[in-house]
């Protein structure tokens, strides 16, 4: 027996080079390094064997110090520049800073350009990203679009309560950190391992560098996969027009859905009258009750429209706000999973009492743009308010009742778990359930596929589909309306 474990360890060792040095691995792997930490890998030695290998990862350091080897860098395209390519692509600039990814260059070789992400915006990539507006980027393929509203910029500013509101922040951070019982899973337990900055500032009880950070965030990666972001705004600063109709086909989606204006219909031919924008806004308003203007607020950034910046992301909440409404007088409202709380903004009116649950990193983005647009806000560990931002697990408070519960784009990004413990969750403690969502099924980080709303509600039992409907304002997602049994 000890002759064949030492005739199995021989063979081990030469699948290994002879230079092999453990140590030396992981510190030019440090993705490496995080995944034996999470348990993912069992060693430096398994991953080389199993993927370093074949990756084109160096078990030394190579003459400019790098962990590639030279046949990979020379794979890289000649104007590729890290820093553009990590201003483009938030996600990776994240994963290299939570230590999932070691660097820009072995990302978009070994993933990014397998994905066709660019890695420069050149004068021929903007030239293609421009041309055929029309035909691209609206619901229909019309002939003529108009001429596209300018691209509107806000400026950073602080307020003069924003150090009192960050401190606030941090100390429900703490709060919330000192009683989290643990990750979630799913694809924002990744996307939220980054952020390094933040986390300083959190960690050192530094108000005013977590103010300068979120008076800037709808315009860096802290919003990633939530609005905007850093590299939505590279794109737009770029390519202006294709952003801007990108973002006037939301606000034509909304008038169409509030009745404002008719809807086009290829088979009748109705797509060569060119598409007008000002006038919309006005007509869309008095129908939604409430303004589309976007507060200048965490520097936003959209199409300029009536003097302000318009967000796609204001059109769509101010949709979702709008049907809500049009469902019931749901006095009491829950949502799951607030985004940076744009929606809670529109909803949050009069008597309304709104309380969103979220993962903590989320509660302080909806805290601060909450706070800041002026509303009665209560954090982690306050005295209640009449709109509360809270950790997730607050949900599962005995006390917890509600008129109606809403989530929108994110019960299908959770683990399987997650996702079935909120829907179990939702008929408890509420008697409506409002979902917009979509049901691709793609990967949830290698593991898992996404969920799909309708199948854990089916499989959970105790809910009744009144509605199921596209989403207006987005293709590939469904709004769907639900009676629940709930207690009083």
């Amino acid at each position: 027996m000890r002759q064949l474990l030492k005739f199995g360890r021989g063979t081990e060792d030469r699948d290994l080079p002879k230079d092999f040095d453990a140590a030396e691995y992981l510190r030019l792997n440090p993705d490496v390094a995080t995944a034996i930490q999470d348990g993912k890998i069992r060693s430096a030695e398994d991953h080389y064997r199993q993927h370093g290998r074949a990756e084109g990862r160096r078990h030394v350091a190579g003459p400019d110090g790098s962990g590639l080897s030279p046949d990979l860098l020379a794979l890289l395209p000649k104007d590729f520049d890290s820093a553009t390519y990590l201003e483009l692509h938030g996600d990776v600039e994240e994963a290299i800073a939570a230590g999932y990814c070691p660097s820009a260059e072995v990302h978009y070789l070994n993933i990014g350009r397998h994905e066709g992400r660019i890695h420069a915006l050149s004068t021929e990539i903007v030239a293609a990203m421009t041309a055929d507006l029309g035909r691209e980027l609206f619901r229909y393929p019309y002939r003529a679009v108009g001429a596209m509203p300018p691209f509107r910029f806000e400026v950073p500013s602080r307020s003069a309560a924003d150090r009192a509101i960050c401190e606030r922040i941090i100390t429900a951070w703490h709060v919330s950190a000192a009683a989290d019982p643990g990750k979630t899973g799913g694809m924002w337990d990744q996307l939220t391992a980054g952020h390094t900055r933040l986390k300083t500032a959190l960690a050192q009880r530094d108000p005013d560098l977590l103010a300068d950070l979120l008076a800037n965030m709808f315009q860096e990666h802290l919003v990633h996969g939530l609005a905007m972001g850093k590299s939505t705004a590279a794109r737009a600063r770029s390519v202006p027009d294709r952003h801007a109709a990108m973002w006037c086909d939301r606000l034509l989606r909304l008038g169409e859905a509030v009745g404002v204006c008719p809807v086009r219909s290829p088979e009748q031919g109705g797509t060569d009258a060119p598409l007008e924008w000002l006038d919309i806004v006005a007509e869309v308003e008095a129908v939604l009750g409430f303004p589309l203007a976007f507060p200048a607020i965490g520097a936003p950034f959209g199409v300029a429209l009536q003097g302000s910046a318009f967000p796609e992301q204001s059109f769509m909440h101010a949709y979702a706000a709008w049907r809500v409404d049009t469902l019931g007088p749901f006095r009491r409202i829950a949502e799951i999973g607030g985004g940076f709380g744009g929606l809670c903004a529109y909803l949050a009116g009069g008597d309304r009492t709104y309380t969103i649950y979220d993962l903590p990193y989320t509660n302080l983005l909806q805290g601060y743009f909450l706070l800041r647009c002026g509303l009665p806000v209560s954090l982690s560990g306050e005295r209640p308010e009449r709109i509360q931002v809270l950790p997730w697990w607050m949900i599962n408070d005995p006390a917890a009742r509600f008129d109606l519960v809403i989530n929108q784009d994110s019960i299908p990004e959770m683990s399987p778990a997650t996702g079935r413990a909120y829907i179990d969750r939702i008929k408890e403690i509420a008697p409506a359930f409002y979902s917009v969502n979509q049901e691709a099924s793609a990967m949830n980080l290698r593991a898992d596929r996404q969920l799909r709303v309708p199948e854990i509600i089916r499989a959970a039992g105790g809910y009744t589909r009144r509605s199921r409907n596209l989403f207006w304002l987005r293709d590939g997602y469904v709004e769907e309306f639900y009676l629940c049994g709930a207690a009083d």
